[in-house]
C-alpha cells in the first residue's frame, strides 16, 4: 500500500505535536523549579513561554484534524474521529506500527507533563495557603490594636482606620 499525502503529512503533524509535547515538558519541568525557587520575574517569563507552545499545540490540533478528514477521504476510510489508534489498526503493517509509535511516545509526554503540571499545581495552592496564612496574620495584628489616646492612656482601637497606629488621631 502505498503511502498517501495525507498520511505522510499526518506523519509530520504527529511529529510536529510530538516535539511540542516535549517543549511543554521543559516548560513545566522549568515551572516546578521557578515554583519552589520563588522567583516571580523568572515564573512570569516561564509562563509567556508556556502560552506561546499551547498556541502552537492547538494550531497543530487543529492541522491534524483537518489532514485526518483528508486521509478518510483519500482512502475512503468510513470512520467518524477515529483516533490515532483507530486509524493505526485500520492501515496496519508499517504504516500502522507508526501510527502506534507515534502515538505511544505523544501518551507518555501527555502523562508526564500532566503529572508535573499536577505537581505545580500543589506547590501554587500550598503557596497561596501560606501567604493568605500571613495575610490573615498581618491583618489580625492590625486590628484590634493599643493606641494611646488624648488623655495619655492606652486604648483599643475597633475601627480600620487607626488600626495599626501607635497613636490615635481621635480629637
Amino acid at each position: 500500500m502505498e503511502s498517501s499525502l495525507s498520511f505522510e503529512q499526518l506523519v509530520e503533524n504527529l511529529e510536529k505535536v510530538i516535539k511540542i509535547h516535549r517543549s511543554l515538558l521543559n516548560v513545566v519541568r522549568k515551572e516546578k523549579e521557578i515554583l519552589i525557587s520563588a522567583n516571580l520575574d523568572e515564573l512570569n517569563e516561564n509562563n509567556k513561554i508556556k502560552e506561546e507552545v499551547l498556541i502552537q499545540a492547538r494550531q497543530l490540533e487543529k492541522e491534524r484534524i483537518k489532514i485526518i478528514d483528508s486521509l478518510l477521504t483519500e482512502e475512503d476510510i468510513k470512520m467518524e474521529n477515529p483516533s490515532l489508534l483507530e486509524l493505526a489498526n485500520y492501515f496496519q503493517g508499517i504504516k500502522g506500527e507508526k501510527l502506534r509509535n507515534l502515538h505511544a511516545v505523544l501518551d507518555l509526554l501527555i502523562k508526564r507533563v500532566k503529572d508535573i503540571n499536577n505537581q505545580n499545581e500543589v506547590l501554587i495552592k500550598s503557596a497561596l495557603k501560606n501567604i493568605t496564612g500571613a495575610m490573615k496574620s498581618i491583618k489580625d495584628m492590625l486590628d484590634d490594636n493599643k493606641t494611646y489616646k488624648k488623655q495619655g492612656t492606652l486604648g483599643e482601637t475597633h475601627d480600620h482606620q487607626s488600626s495599626g497606629r501607635l497613636v490615635s488621631k481621635q480629637v
